[in-house]
Parts: structure tokens; sequence; C-alpha cells
């Protein structure tokens, strides 16, 4: 047996990818090289006869990390390797089974929930805004989610003790959810949320389907299995049968989204379902400074190891005054890291609300410093639902399927070019704040990632970062909600505003459940930052998260 691929693995790496027979879980921490144990474990698989590359299925939550996992794979010499987002791979099956389970064409896919949800508001006849259809988005994601239809809303949400979103009862949002699954299909739409629910209704009713679905698929490997839903476990299931071919890997530290449905109970119960499962834990932190390392274990109890060793410290806290001194602050150390030589890619801010980032964004574009907003904010548009880009993607993708020869021996980059020059486009022609340009700058990215991509290639990376709404990365100060940097990571961190009612949030003040659940995001946010961790808060009445934290140095 071949054991090339194990490598330049650290011991707990090498054990973990050693164990090529499921069942296995895998507690990855922060910054441990979980991605590099499974893509080595998978190639050691592979390698050693017990899969085969279209036999493999990788399932993670983000284009990102998907992509992520199909370039090592590739560079190890399997790009075979199907890896892609739970939505992605449902997706891709529904299509390929749809006339023979439901007929016709498949209906489209909803990219954003906002105008229906709009729509459906105005039907109900309540007012929207932008942080309103946000939150009514994230309760239907959540409702979903826990495969709760329409009808059953209102009682289990009562049951629960939801929190509806504003000022909206439960009633009303109900009412607006019933609406909003009718627009959808009176146009024919699916949302992300559809494609699972519809994809476990067909394999659980149509033998022939499942049938070929398990035939296709026999080895699987689950990232971030702490933030599976009821529903993704219930296709889960449906994919593996009764094989045991699965391999999951996870931090139940870092499960951040039980409000959109995921719950860490899976991970936490996996031996339980499987008392066979091989059980391997990833404790040694690349990522980080040890400094920034201590900080992580001192808020959840953990015992990482940082091992770029011990160096300057590198981690403050400070308090201020007001709210306006705070990100006073920030923007002066900000614009001191620029000066220095720090790209702006390296440096984050991030925050517990969306709505929080628009002070910083004010701030430091006064300043001539460029920003970057990661995810939703209020008054901003996904890059995907910008209309130049859905044009763009919707040209490129006629290209795809026309298969022009007169694309031939020409790279990815000049191929989308031509296609929009067909249309009087032309990336010379264009102004600065043109999104195609930023496009383009992603294909090029995306064509030095993977150089034998194809237009089909490109336009599934669009499709798997459209439903994850993983945005190309642009130059600038990125400013993100904790939620939306999951998965991310930064030279230089800033986390302000950590006060109580903010983080905790006042809402999860009522449960001790919940208040772990943000003791939780904290962890995250901490394990974002490579090489320096600025923490801050203004008045008196800082985070209770703040006192568990050692000594550390004031920022002057």
């Amino acid at each position: 047996m071949s054991d090339k691929f194990l490598q330049n693995l650290d011991e707990e790496q090498r054990a973990a990818a050693s164990a090529i027979r499921g069942p296995v879980l895998i507690i990855a921490g922060a910054g441990t090289g979980k991605t590099r144990t499974i893509t080595h474990r998978i190639a050691h698989a592979i390698e050693s006869g017990v899969t085969e590359p279209s036999r493999t299925l990788a399932l993670t939550f983000t284009a990102r990390a998907a992509a992520e996992l199909r370039l090592r794979l590739a560079t190890l010499g399997f790009p075979g390797v199907q890896a892609h987002t739970f939505h992605s791979s449902a997706w891709r099956q529904l299509q390929f089974f749809w006339n023979e389970a439901i007929g016709g064409k498949p209906f489209r896919i909803l990219s954003q929930k906002s105008e229906v949800i709009a729509s459906a508001l105005a039907k109900v006849g309540r007012s929207k805004s932008g942080i309103t259809i946000r939150d009514i988005a994230t309760e239907i994601e959540w409702a979903k989610g826990q495969e709760i239809a329409p009808e059953d809303y209102l009682r289990i949400a009562q049951e629960r003790a939801r929190v509806a979103p504003n000022n909206l009862s439960l009633a009303e949002v109900a009412e607006v959810y019933r609406t909003y699954d009718e627009l959808k299909q009176e146009a024919e739409q699916l949302d992300f949320e559809d494609i699972l629910l519809l994809l476990v209704g067909i394999l659980e009713e149509q033998n022939s389907i499942i049938d070929r679905v398990r035939a296709q698929y026999r080895f699987f490997t689950i990232d971030e299995y702490q933030d599976v839903s009821p529903l993704q476990q219930r296709l889960l299931n449906l994919w593996l049968g009764n094989r045991k071919e699965i391999c999951v890997v996870g931090d139940p530290d870092q499960s951040i989204f039980s409000f959109a449905g995921s719950t860490n109970e899976y991970i936490l119960g996996f031996t339980k379902k499987y008392p066979d499962a091989q059980v391997f834990s990833l404790n040694q932190n690349y990522r980080s400074s040890s400094q920034i390392v201590h900080v992580a274990n001192k808020i959840m109890d953990r015992e990482l190891v940082s091992v770029r060793g011990k160096g300057t410290s590198n981690v403050r806290l400070s308090a201020h005054g007001s709210e306006s001194a705070e990100s006073e602050k920030i923007t002066e150390r900000i614009r001191g890291l620029i000066k220095s030589g720090v790209d702006t890619r390296n440096i984050a801010v991030l925050f517990r609300r969306n709505d929080q980032l628009q002070e910083y964004a004010q701030q430091l574009t006064a300043l001539g410093i460029p920003v970057n907003i990661q995810g939703y904010s209020q008054g901003q548009r996904s890059f995907f639902y910008d209309g130049k880009i859905k044009e763009a993607i919707r040209l490129i993708r006629g290209g795809a399927l026309a298969r022009d020869s007169a694309l031939d021996g020409i790279d990815l980059v000049e191929q989308v070019i031509a296609i929009l020059s067909a249309v009087g486009w032309h990336p010379d022609r264009s102004s600065g704040d043109d999104a195609r340009l930023r496009l383009i700058e992603f294909v090029a990215d995306f064509q030095e990632r993977v150089p034998q991509a194809t237009l089909r290639d490109l336009i599934h990376e669009f499709e798997e970062r459209e439903q994850s709404n993983v945005e190309p990365e642009s130059i600038g100060v990125v400013l993100s909600s904790i939620h939306s940097a999951k998965g991310l990571e930064w030279d230089h961190v800033f986390l302000p505003k950590l006060r109580e009612g903010v983080l905790p949030i006042t809402y999860a003040l009522s449960s001790d459940e919940l208040v772990e659940q943000e003791r939780r995001l904290f962890y995250v946010a901490i394990t974002r930052a490579r090489d320096s961790l600025t923490l801050s808060y203004s008045g008196n009445d800082s985070s209770r998260f703040l006192s568990a934290l050692p000594a550390l140095n004031a920022d002057e």
C-alpha cells in the first residue's frame, strides 16, 4: 500500500489520513489543516484502491471551500474527484433526473430571495425594509432546513419560541412564508432549499433513481459537519443508504448557524450512530500566532497548540469613551498598517451584525482606503445580483453551450472577453467601476488556479459561488459579519463593539444555550487572525466574554 500522500503531514494529520475505511470522525480545531488532511486522505484512498475519483464525493458548505478542495485534489493528481456544496451537488442530480422524475423543463433557480419576499410583504399589506427582508429570508431558510412547511410554520415556531423579525408577528411571518412560496411556484422558480427538498422527495419515492445515485457515489467526505441541517442530513442518509464509507470533519466549537437551521447534534452524535467509528483530533494550529491561539483557548477551554512559536505580543484590547472614538482609533491603526506596506486584502474588521459595517465603510472610504464588504449589508447588492454581471454570466453560459470553434486555442480570459465583445463590451473601453472588470479579474484568477479550466468549469464555479454568496475577491479592507467570515483568515483582524447586547447579542441573553452559541461566534472571530488581533469596545458595559481573557496589551 502506497503512503506517498501521507508524507509531510504531522502526526495527527497522518493518523486521520491513514484511516481510509469509514466511518471516520475528524475533530479539527481552527487552523489545524483539515483541508490538507481530508484531501490527502482522499488521495491516499484512491491510490490504495479503496475508491475511484468518479465514485468519490466531497461535500462542503461554500463554493470557496469546494473550489479549494478541487484545486488541491487536482494538484495531487486527482482532478476527477467531485467536490461541491450540498446545494450544487443536489442541483446537478435534480437537473439530470428532472425530466424522468417531474417532467418538462427544470425550474429556474432563484438567486436572491429579496425581490420575491418584498412582493410577498406587499401582497400581505406590510411595509418592507432591507433588514426585514434579510431577516425573513433567514427565517425561511431556517424553516426549510428544519423541513417545516409554510402551513406548519406558525405552530412549530410558537412551540420553539421563535422571535419574529422586526415588528412582525409569527403569524405574519407565516403568511409571508406561504405567499413567498406561492409566488415562487407561480414563476416556476426554486430557491436553494427547494433543491434539497425536491431531491429528497424524488430519492425517497423513486427507487430506480436512488439506486443509480448510490451506484455512482460510494466514498463520502463531509467538511464542516457541525453545520449540517436536518434536511441536509436527511439527504446525506439517502445518498449513503446502509453504507459506512463516510468521513465527517468539523469542530463543534465552530457551530454558529443554528439561526439558519444547522445543528451540531449530528457531529456530537456521530459515534452513537456509528459505534465502530474511528475518531481523530487535530490540535496543531498552523494559522495563528501563539498569543492568538492562547486567547482562543481561554474562550473555549481548548488545548490548541500554535506551531508558529512565541514572538512579540500581538493581541491588544482597548476601551473607548464612545463608539466614534473607537472607530477613529481603528481606522487610524488600519491606515498605519497600510502605510507600513500591508496589503488591504490582509486586513479585516469583523462585526456581530451586518448593519454595523456602514460607519466603518464611510470612514475608511473618506480616507481614500478601499473597502470590500462581504456578504449582505443594508443598501448593498450582491455581486451576482448586479444586472451587468447576470447578463455577462448568461452570455458566457451561452458560449459554453454553443462550443464556438472560434474560441478554440485561446485561453479562458480571452474566451470570456471575446464572448462579451460580441455584444459591444470590452475591458479597455470600460470605466473603473464596471463590475465586469472584477469579473474578468476573477476569471484570470480562476484560470491561474485551474489552468485547464473550460467555460463549463467557469460557469459551474459561478453557480456554486452564487449559491453560497461567495463573491470574487476584490481589493480593499474587508468589512464582514463574523458569520460571513467563517472559513476565512487574514493577517490583521479587528473586532470592535465587544459590548453586552452586541456580543452576546441582546436576544441571546435570555438563554444559556444562545449565549454559548455567541461564545462560539467570538471564538470563530478570534481564530480568523493570523498575525495580529485587536479587540475593542466603548463605554463601561464590556462583553462578558472579555473577562475570560488573559491580561492583554492596551492599545495605545
